[in-house]
């Protein structure tokens, strides 16, 4: 997933990929903690929805001079409640 969204973040360096990888996976874990399927995450099933709410996450929160984190905050927490209340998203409570 590193890749895809580094990507739509026009980033081509490898220097932030720590910074990167590290939203990546805060960003996992407050999906899942709203529902979100945790094997929906994996490389071979990353759809475009859940990969606009990661990249949205990242934009909000790389680098330390963010003008515009509140536009993708906002925008990542509507893409996430929207997938939050999607059948295809969100695990079964008995799982």
């Amino acid at each position: 997933m590193l890749e895809k969204v580094k990507k739509r973040c026009y980033i081509n360096s490898k220097v932030f990929d720590d910074e990167i990888s590290s939203l990546i996976d805060a960003c996992i874990k407050d999906l899942e903690d709203v529902g979100i399927k945790e094997d929906l995450f994996s490389a071979s099933k990353i759809d475009d929805q859940i990969l606009n709410c990661v990249v949205n996450y990242v934009k909000a929160y790389r680098g330390n001079d963010r003008t515009d984190t509140e536009k993708y905050l906002e925008m990542y927490n509507s893409l996430k409640n929207k997938l939050s209340m999607q059948n295809d998203y969100v695990g079964d409570i008995n799982e």
